[in-house]
């Protein structure tokens, strides 16, 4: 019996060596019911242990009571059991966890390694035999992503953005050497089959720990480091106490975003809590902190706190502040991000990388006027108000070399939707794309993405081009010449990206992270089909004197 070998698909969860000395229940969620089982003796493992078998609760299903009345009478042996279990083997100073049935949720995930599951699979994988990957996409909003393949096949065909993903688990087949099959690996948990013996278990748990210490993911998959989510507990802490201390200080490093995407054309505008009468149009990161008192402040009251949006339909809605908050804070060779609740780490040459490519992009040498603000006495309130980007792009256009183009729809099949050429254009070919900068990283991202689309259509869609034509022939024939149906060349074609509220030399620096990476992909990708690229800002200008 000691020596039969099975086949077997196992979880695994390393242990954090602080926890490793730990009585092992401890590493079980606290209040959980259980029974405990020594090892065998007859093993005789060089080896510590125990096994925690749930104790299993017979629950109904929710649908019994609807069911009962389609019948008319009772229905029996409808009830759910879920087993769990959890192995816990401790060898050469180091504690791992397999895991049986729903085992994993009878663990304190405090206690284990973050990154095993993932790290461990990369290790382990031949980069060519994926068969599944999910993802975390970094934009405006977070978007969760799975994609297989219906063969084994590398990452690339997976679609995956390196500047703006992170891998958060993968599934494929083993690398030569790696004596394991079906390998699967996501966070903390590391799965795989193979046939053992429970003799075994110690020299599993040495190669296991093996496959997880080394470094050799880099070969393939060294991109995963770009960015990861930061999911410890106690480095959580520490850099919310970072994020606080400079929320007390007021320091203008903290910003305050919108979380998501919204529609600016529908807002009013932005309150906060201790000031919800005091509407303004756009974001300001001060008017929060005029609200708060820096000597009682906590994390915990800054969750509490919210942003209002106010709607021109009248409805509001509220946010979180600590969703709102964007920070970065380096520390040695890492930068953390907190952005839209969530903190990040990303590898600093990564970030150098960024910052590198989007030197290169030059301010425009077209000259834009300043945005309007001012003042208005409402209801015995001064409100700020900023002009909006429709009222921005008629002043520009009227009596200038601008064509408004703004709101102009083209339709194409290629797109789910119509496409905007651009908000303003030039006889010699400039395609301006205009946003407010008002409400932090929130809506730059469309504006860079739109101005992509818009090229790319044109460049390559013959349909858009004809139907391009016919928006542009009403305002001048001369501008619809620029846009011939066939021969269409980028050779001279200049994207200029103009954000409201900014300085143009202050443009790019003060960019959100996220927004710098998503500017430097369109950038790279609008270059290498022949475009040329540039960025303006107009400044902040009170009229209200």
């Amino acid at each position: 019996m000691a020596g039969l070998e099975v086949y077997l698909s196992l979880n695994s969860l390393l242990v954090k060596p602080e926890y490793a000395q730990r009585d092992l229940s401890s590493l079980l969620k606290p209040g959980s019911m259980f029974n405990e089982y020594d090892l065998s003796e007859e093993h005789e493992l060089d080896a510590e242990g125990k096994l925690f078998v749930k104790t299993p609760v017979a629950n109904e299903p929710k649908w019994r009571s609807f069911a009962e009345s389609v019948v008319g009478e009772e229905l029996t042996g409808l009830q759910n059991i879920s087993n769990s279990a959890v192995l816990l083997i401790k060898s050469n100073g180091k504690v791992v966890a397999f895991t049986f049935g729903y085992g994993r949720f009878l663990l304190d995930l405090t206690c284990f390694v973050p990154d095993f599951g993932i790290k461990t699979a990369l290790n382990t994988l031949d980069h060519s035999s994926l068969r599944s990957v999910d993802v975390l996409t970094l934009d405006d909003q977070a978007v969760q992503k799975k994609s297989q393949s219906s063969k084994e096949a590398g990452v690339d065909i997976f679609g995956i953005d390196v500047s703006r993903d992170i891998l958060r688990a993968v599934t494929g087949s083993a690398k030569d050497g790696v004596e394991l099959n079906r390998i699967t690996g996501g966070d903390a948990i590391y799965s795989f089959s193979l046939s053992i013996s429970v003799s075994e278990l110690p020299s599993l748990i040495d190669t296991l720990y093996g496959y997880y210490n080394n470094e050799s993911y880099k070969n393939e998959f060294s991109w995963v480091d770009n960015i990861r989510r930061v999911k410890n507990d106690g480095e959580i802490s520490s850099l919310n106490e970072s994020m606080l201390d400079n929320v007390k200080l007021k320091n203008s490093v903290i910003k305050i975003t919108m979380p998501e995407i919204i529609n600016w054309d529908l807002v009013h505008g932005f309150s906060y809590t201790r000031a919800k009468t005091q509407v303004n149009p756009t974001i300001e990161t001060e008017d929060y902190f005029d609200t708060i008192n820096a000597t009682s402040i906590t994390i915990e009251s800054i969750k509490s706190d919210k942003l209002f949006v106010f709607y021109l339909d009248g409805s509001v809605k509220e946010y979180s502040i600590y969703k709102c908050l964007y920070y970065e804070f380096v520390s040695g060779d890492k930068t953390y991000v907190m952005f839209s609740g969530v903190w990040y780490e990303i590898n600093n040459k990564f970030i150098l990388d960024i910052d590198a490519n989007l030197s290169r992009i030059p301010i425009s040498s077209l000259s834009f006027p300043d945005v309007h603000v001012w003042t208005d006495r409402i209801n015995e309130k001064d409100i700020l108000k900023i002009e909006s980007e429709g009222h921005y792009n008629s002043r520009v256009s009227t009596g200038s070399n601008f064509y408004l183009l703004d709101k102009n729809l083209v339709k194409t099949s290629k797109s789910t939707s119509s496409i905007e050429l651009c908000d303003l254009m030039t006889i010699d070919r400039k395609f301006v794309h205009v946003k407010h900068r008002k409400g932090g990283s929130s809506g730059l991202s469309h504006l860079f993405a739109q101005g992509y689309v818009s090229a790319e259509l044109t460049l390559s869609d013959r349909d858009f081009r004809k139907e391009a034509r016919k928006k542009l022939k009403p305002i001048s024939s001369s501008l619809r010449d620029t846009i011939p149906i066939d021969g269409y060349k980028s050779s001279g074609v200049e994207i200029v990206f103009l954000v409201l509220g900014e300085d143009s030399a202050s443009l790019i620096s003060n960019l959100p992270l996220f927004s710098k990476v998503n500017l430097s992909k369109v950038y790279d990708n609008l270059i290498h089909r022949g475009f040329d690229v540039s960025v303006a800002g107009a400044a902040k200008l009170d009229i209200s004197q």
